[in-house]
Parts: C-alpha cells; structure tokens; sequence
C-alpha cells in the first residue's frame, strides 16, 4: 500500500522534497518548500498542518518536525507507511537503526507491547529523517492517545543545536524577509528589543506570530510554582 493511501499527500510530498539544499536551506525556501507540499501555515510561528497532521518548523537551524496520534493500529500504520516511502528508495536513503527495526512489524506485532521502541534513522540528500511512534497509554491527567513524530533535520547541524545569536536575530529583524521574521518570533531566546519590534513589526502576520508567543510565555511561566 502506498503512503499517500494511509497519510496525507503533504507528507508524501515532504518526504520527496527533503534535502539540505532547498527546503532546509533557509526560512524563506523552508516555509515555500512546505507550501508547495501542500501544508498550511498557522499563525504561531512555525506552525503548519494538512489533513490533522501538525508539523512544527525552526529556521535556525531550518529543520521539521511531524506529528500525529490516533488509535495504536492507525498510528502505526501511519508510521509504518512512512517507513516503507523511505526504505522503498535505497539510492536517496540509507537506513540505520541502534534498537529493534519495527518497520518490518505488522501493525498488531505483539513486539509493539514487549520491545522498546527506537527512533528509526535514514540519512541521505544532506538530511537526517527520523521517525518514531509511541502507543497509548495512561496518566494522571488521563489517557494518552497513540503518536508518531516524523522529523527531518540538516545533517550538518550540531546535535545541541544552534548557541543564542542576537546580533543575527537584529540582522533577521533589519533586513529579513517577512517569514524570516515570522520564524524569528518563535525563537526561544530574544533580546527584549527585538521581541518588542517583532510585536509592533509592519507585517500582520508577524505581530499575530509575536503576540501568541507572548501569551504562550506568560502561560507557561504562570503555570510555573511560585518560589517560598
């Protein structure tokens, strides 16, 4: 079975599309990469979706990732379908794996409930693909449903990621393009100047990309215990 017939066609296209040299080139070439495969942008920066997947994007260094939950048999057919687009093109991919290769598994392989599932790795076109899946399980907040992340990242970047640049984050903010900034506003870590400008920034969608970043700041630090 194809993936497009158990994922949506935007995933498919992702997976046709990754490489270092286009889509994870920079901003500009990541948010058109995604738009020509078929995902919509959302107004917090980095945020697109197609079909009830999620897919969350940074741009330094550019890289994606994928989510999407279920019930066990859909999550894993998902995952597994994934897997097969990958392994079915050998010449553009190289898989590896350190622990159990479940993408060989059916989707009710007792194996799922007794092993300790991995990522599995591919590598190839100046990428990393990574994928995972989890089942469903409990927690005090209640049931958790079944999920996989599909990430897709530049195989030249630092496993800790990119250090905290302020002086690019000025440069981004000076003369980038309207979706540099809008990535810009999701960065973790910005000078009180910039988040200010991001948020009185001339483009609506900017300011819209600041302002859920601020109220998305403002909740997690109130949902943080108060110090005695």
């Amino acid at each position: 079975m194809s993936v497009e017939a158990l994922v949506p066609e935007a995933v498919a296209a992702l997976l046709r599309v990754a490489d270092a040299d286009t889509l994870l080139r920079d901003a500009d070439g990541l948010a058109d990469g995604l738009t020509d495969a078929g995902w919509t942008l959302e107004v917090e920066s980095g945020r697109f979706s197609a079909d009830g997947w999620d897919l969350l994007s940074t741009a330094w260094a550019p890289s994606v990732s994928v989510f999407c939950d279920g019930d066990d048999r859909t999550v894993r057919e998902a995952a597994l379908s994934v897997a097969a687009a990958l392994n079915d093109d050998p010449h553009r991919w190289t898989f590896r794996s350190e622990g159990p290769d479940w993408s060989t598994w059916a989707p009710d392989d007792e194996r799922w409930a007794k092993e300790d599932i991995d990522w599995l790795t591919w590598a190839g076109a100046g990428v990393v693909v990574l994928l995972f899946t989890a089942g469903g399980s409990t927690a005090p907040a209640g049931p958790l449903p079944a999920h996989l992340q599909l990430a897709i990242e530049r195989a030249d970047t630092p496993s800790e990621g990119l250090p905290r640049d302020d002086d690019r984050a000025r440069r981004v903010l000076r003369e980038g393009s309207v979706v540099a900034r809008w990535y810009l506003s999701g960065e973790h870590e910005l000078p009180d100047d910039v988040v200010r400008a991001l948020e009185n920034d001339s483009d609506a969608r900017v300011r819209a990309a600041a302002e859920s970043e601020r109220w998305i700041r403002e909740r997690a630090e109130g949902e943080l215990p108060q110090a005695e």
